[in-house]
């Protein structure tokens, strides 16, 4: 399901959740496994070929140790290379300290690439490797202890460094920051539509069973607890890890969820139980959370209950009392100056949230919702003053942003998502048809200073090219990884100091490599979405 605001030509909500059916009935039928889209079967199990190091190219070829899987071909993981037909780490091989070949005498080891009599203090010694259990990815808080496929060590625990969700597949996909690899693809729920990460956990609202579910983030696979969201009917958009409680909003049912960590009782998850609730209003349509202090400010995208109220507020609940959340007030976003075209009609309709040290940002979309919800106004950030509720405009450039819909804070910096203007073909399985100012802008001191444009890498109208949408994103390691909901794609930005620098992607040719095709394109569903991303530990 998309996370865009609706648009013209846009799928409805009817739609997708008829094509999320139709995913939950075709994932095991009676006559046998039958995997989504970009799987295989082998031995009665659904694989990714593509990047499953045991069955990598076809059913029961396994890579070597210390070998992944990319595009169904064996190699070398990052920091590994090959000595001899072998994947080997030459900072730690006493075989090959520093380079092939490179043994150490009898009775030394290997460290940071150097021949030593000994283990520096702190640092494990593995037969003659010396090693960080916490970071070593083939020494993984225990000797011999390898992280699977593109698997990093975080504090001795194997987990992605960035995981995906692919709402249209039902998947969930890992990737290594900076190598930005891709793990294999694994089925997971039936519509997962946001997702968070916890304690090496990742956190995934699931809207078709009404369910929070829980994977480790090296098992992504395997469900370890379940919790209940309350009804099937709804649409968690957005998830907020504050320990130990965590937060969901649901923008059909109007409510702030509020569960609580209360360890493993209920499996081999985290142990959340719900302990709170609050209901934000008739057809309010809450869509993201933030913190500040002990407030938590949340986007109302909705009506507010008369059809025309459309979204111009922020809620404020007080979580003071996590378990007793109350609504406080709502922050008015009426009197802004939305620099509509045309001296048309536009609304503020606020999308998504994000807070720093001094301020609470709000991403408005700026949307004519009598005009099927098409930009009338440039993307644009509210800027509101926690200690007085005052609020004044950001505008963020028509021509390089529309319909702003994800913002975050990264160091002394906000990047925003722009959803762009797509224009989608009904009769041809709502593939977008045209898309623009959709991608990336960067806002320091409350000024745009750089800006980065989404580019699928092909002509729009050419047989088989797949536009690109931007849709959420995670940051790992000073990169935005860049969630695109149309085709599937997760881009790499690397974030500097007034600048946004493509790393994978179709834009420049200082690129690393192409995007990353994250979320397979099934022929049946031309529309692969990309829906959330989010970042471990």
């Amino acid at each position: 399901m998309s996370r865009m605001p609706p648009s013209a030509e846009s799928p409805s909500l009817l739609v997708l959740l008829l094509s999320v059916a139709a995913l939950a009935l075709t994932g095991c039928p009676d006559e046998g496994v039958v995997c989504t889209s970009g799987l295989t079967v082998c031995d009665g199990v659904c694989v990714d070929l593509v990047g499953d190091t045991e069955n990598c190219g076809a059913c029961g070829r396994a890579c070597g140790a210390a070998a992944v899987c990319q595009d169904g071909a064996c190699g070398c993981r990052a920091g590994t290379e090959s000595c001899g037909g072998a994947c080997v780490d030459t900072a730690s091989d006493v075989a090959h300290c520093g380079g092939c070949g490179l043994a150490c005498a009898a009775g030394q080891v290997c460290e940071a690439g150097r021949c030593q009599e000994g283990c520096s203090e702190g640092l494990l010694r593995c037969a003659g490797a010396c090693v960080d259990a916490g970071t070593d990815v083939l020494h993984c808080g225990a000797c011999g202890n390898a992280c699977p496929d593109v698997q990093s060590c975080h504090a001795g625990r194997c987990v992605y460094d960035v995981v995906a969700a692919c709402f249209t597949n039902g998947q969930l996909v890992g990737i290594q920051a900076g190598s930005d690899q891709l793990g294999p693809r694994r089925q997971f729920g039936a519509g997962v539509q946001a997702l968070a990460s916890w304690d090496g956990f990742v956190l995934a609202a699931d809207m078709t069973n009404g369910k929070l579910l829980q994977a480790a983030g090296g098992a992504l696979g395997t469900l370890v607890e379940e919790d209940s969201l309350g009804a099937t009917s709804g649409s968690p958009n957005d998830i907020l890890v504050a320990p130990p409680y965590v937060y969901v909003v649901d923008s059909v049912n109007n409510t702030l969820q509020v569960l609580k960590r209360e360890g493993s009782a209920q499996g081999a998850g985290l142990g959340l139980r719900t302990v709170g609730q609050v209901n934000l209003g008739a057809n309010t349509s809450p869509q993201a959370l933030a913190r500040f202090g002990d407030l938590l400010y949340i986007p109302l995208f909705g009506t507010g209950g008369s059809q025309f109220r459309f979204g111009n507020a922020v809620a404020r609940v007080d979580i003071s009392q996590p378990e007793q959340p109350r609504k406080v007030d709502t922050i008015s976003l009426t009197g802004l100056d939305l620099k509509p075209f045309d001296g048309g009609v536009v609304m503020p309709l606020p999308y998504s949230v994000a807070s720093t040290d001094s301020a609470v940002y709000v991403a408005l979309t700026n949307l004519n919702p009598f005009n099927g919800y098409r930009p009338n106004g440039p993307g644009m950030l509210a800027r509101i003053d926690p200690a007085t509720g005052a609020v004044t405009a950001i505008d963020l450039g028509a021509e390089r942003c529309l319909n702003a819909g994800h913002v975050e804070a990264v160091g002394d910096q906000l990047v925003v998502a722009c959803l762009g203007e797509a224009i989608y073909d009904v009769e041809n399985g709502h593939v977008a048809k045209s898309v623009r100012a959709t991608g990336l802008v960067l806002v320091k001191d409350d000024a745009v200073v750089a800006s980065y444009a989404l580019n699928p890498g092909c002509e729009s109208g050419t047989p088989g090219c797949h536009l690109s949408v931007a849709s959420r994103f995670a940051v790992a390691k000073g990169a935005v990884y860049l969630a695109d909901t149309n085709a599937g794609r997760v881009f790499v930005v690397e974030v500097g100091d007034g600048r946004l620098t493509e790393r994978r992607g179709f834009t420049t040719p200082a690129a690393k490599g192409p995007a990353l095709e994250a979320c397979p394109l099934d022929p049946s569903r031309p529309v692969s979405n990309a829906i959330d991303v989010t970042a471990l530990p």
